[in-house]
């Protein structure tokens, strides 16, 4: 069974014309904006694992405190 229509060719439809692609300018900024919105995710992430790093205690002060709470015999 062909669904195709009378006027249409199977070539016509696998091959793109170059009205198609879009132009190089277009392709560039839409890699600069990929660019820029990795490069904005990553200094997020970032600067929350610095804040959460500074909300923990050292482990100096965490070992300390670990000798201390022992209870003495």
């Amino acid at each position: 069974m062909d669904n195709r229509a009378d006027n249409q060719n199977s070539r016509a439809t696998t091959t793109l014309s170059r009205v198609n692609w879009l132009p190089p300018d277009y392709l560039q900024a839409a890699k600069r904006a990929r660019g820029k919105a990795l490069r904005d995710m990553i200094v997020a992430l970032v600067e929350r694992v610095k804040a959460f790093g500074a909300n923990q205690p050292s482990r100096s002060t965490v070992n300390a405190d670990a000798i201390r709470a022992t209870p003495k015999r």
